[in-house]
């Protein structure tokens, strides 16, 4: 499965994307075609949002079907935001140190052993028909623009007049965002580059903005969007305005023939029963810095060209460099000796993407364990 970047859904603050073809995963806040009738839809989404009381940003890798060459995203921002380049390395070294781990009960069995489980622009003060070009650069294969409009209408004209096809079930969205005084980052492919130069994008603003812009995420996806989101800060996090799903432990099952459980059916049906508006808290735990920028600094050290650090077609980029800029913004502000990580899962559906998700460190601090032990088993024990 290959990971491309894209652009898309961010909080109030900052993303990161990444976009995945076919059955694969891309990036993105709202994601737009550059022409009009295409056809793309978004079929999930993994993100990572770091938060302190300095800054936020946001990284997001994309599951959708279609050609991604004709993506194009738009992100919801409050302030200047800071993009940078990422690699879908980073998510995948985050959601192994947070996999969870469901295992068959032990067996009193000695003979056999147990089943488990880069150039810039400035401002531009005239504004261009009511829009204003606050910032403009060249971020890798991407062209990022960051606007300010006060007239809806006035921002739908530009984003139609510089390639990014507006849905009309979207449009009201972004008036919304509009009116309530957001910004905007604007991104797509450089002319010229190919859809395999894509890649995870980082998107950073000031201050602590622990909200999810979902209204936008809603762009582009079908009945059902499945979301992960990995949450770095002080504490535990959780949903402040959706339901809060804690996991049904009773309900899991070993299945000693396919040598697998039910925990993916058993989350599904929990989620359902929240009318797929609940969050689930699959892990939250104290994290270690060194077990996130180890894993990812050696793999940039022995094997750069197949880190997505750097390019290997540029001898002046610096994927050692480029990892540690990623690493660095991902703790950014956040006490070492404070860190957590959650780890939260959503199978929304369109009515939970009609409001942005918010997030609260959780009133109760303690961890949520993600190592699982299946009460019931089935089939024919070893």
């Amino acid at each position: 499965m290959r990971f491309l970047s894209r652009f898309g859904g961010s909080l109030l603050v900052a993303s990161s994307l990444a976009v995945l073809r076919a059955s694969d995963a891309s990036a993105c806040g709202g994601c737009f075609h550059i022409e009009q009738g295409e056809s793309t839809q978004v079929t999930g989404h993994r993100m990572v949002l770091s938060i302190s009381k300095t800054q936020t940003t946001l990284w997001d890798q994309i599951k959708y079907a279609g050609n991604p060459s004709s993506f194009a995203w738009v992100l919801p921002t409050k302030g200047l935001v800071n993009v940078g380049l990422s690699s879908d390395a980073l998510f995948d070294d985050i959601a192994q140190n947070t996999q969870v781990s469901v295992n068959s009960p032990s067996i009193d069995c000695p003979s056999c052993a147990t089943a488990s489980a880069t150039s810039g622009g400035g401002p531009d003060p005239a504004g261009d028909h009511g829009v204003t070009v606050v910032a403009s650069e060249v971020v890798g294969p991407y062209q990022t623009v960051q606007l300010k409009a006060d007239d809806p209408a006035a921002l739908e004209t530009w984003l139609s007049d510089n390639g990014y096809a507006l849905p009309a079930d979207v449009k009201p969205i972004v008036d919304a965002y509009v009116v309530e005084g957001f910004g905007f980052l604007a991104l797509k492919l450089v002319p010229g580059q190919g859809v395999d130069s894509m890649r995870p994008v980082r998107v950073t603003s000031p201050g602590a903005g622990p909200v999810l812009p979902l209204r936008m995420v809603a762009a582009g996806t079908g009945a059902i969007t499945p979301v992960t989101l990995w949450v770095f800060g002080e504490g535990r996090y959780e949903a402040a305005n959706a339901p809060n799903v804690k996991l049904d432990e009773s309900a899991l099952v070993w299945d000693w023939d396919s040598q697998k459980s039910n925990y993916a059916e058993v989350v599904q049906k929990q989620l359902a029963a929240s009318k797929n508006k609940g969050w689930l808290v699959e892990a939250g735990e104290p994290a270690s810095t060194f077990a996130y920028t180890s894993p990812l600094t050696s793999l940039v050290e022995s094997d750069p060209s197949h880190s997505g650090y750097g390019d290997p077609n540029d001898p002046m980029s610096h994927p050692v460099a480029e990892v540690q800029a990623d690493v660095d913004t991902l703790f950014a502000g956040i006490d070492p000796s404070s860190l957590w990580v959650t780890r939260l899962h959503a199978e929304l559906s369109k009515d939970a993407l009609a409001a942005d998700l918010q997030l609260g460190v959780a009133a109760d601090q303690s961890p949520v364990n993600r190592y699982h032990v299946t009460p019931k088993t089935t089939g024919t024990q070893p």
